[in-house]
């Protein structure tokens, strides 16, 4: 933006006093640093948000699935309802066979949607009343972290084998 101070105008610094050279002068390169400064200090700000946001969207899409893994065991022990000898070993192992999917074993793929450590998930049942309990590691990238558990709790009716 130009200064339209007429005092500015003219082309003799000679004939300019010192206080009017420094008011048409423009910025100091003090003032740009230090603009520069804060503005890249708010972007880091907006980094680590962008960054805490991706961390809570990866932390719902895992509780998700837990969920729909949780409701499927759910689904299995209803339909073992109609085997003559059933149990809820018999599902966790069919239950688990169909969602573990470890990139280290022979049956991996790749596109399949699973939580890495569920094998340590149980399933509980005890007079009709069952607990699904879906444990998975939080980590990304093969990295150490806390299990996360998500309980499932399931009336079967009163005849219910489990």
């Amino acid at each position: 933006m130009e200064n339209t101070d007429p005092e500015c105008s003219v082309v003799n610094a000679d004939t300019v006093p010192r206080r009017t050279a420094r008011m048409c002068g423009g910025f100091s390169l003090i003032e740009v640093l230090v603009a520069l400064l804060v503005l890249s200090i708010g972007l880091l700000g907006l980094a680590a948000l962008q960054l805490n946001g991706m961390k809570g969207v990866h932390s719902a899409y895992q509780r998700t699935l837990a969920n729909v893994i949780a409701m499927d065991a759910g689904e299995r022990l209803w339909l073992n309802l109609a085997d003559p000898d059933p149990g809820p070993e018999d599902v966790r192992d069919a239950w688990l066979a169909s969602w573990v999917n470890d990139a280290h074993s022979p049956g991996f793929q790749p596109d399949r949607l699973t939580l890495p450590g569920l094998e340590a998930s149980t399933i509980q049942c005890s007079q009709g009343h069952c607990t699904i309990r879906v444990r998975w590691s939080e980590g990304r990238f093969d990295e150490p972290s806390n299990q996360s558990v998500l309980e499932y709790h399931l009336s079967l009716p009163a005849g219910g084998h489990p």
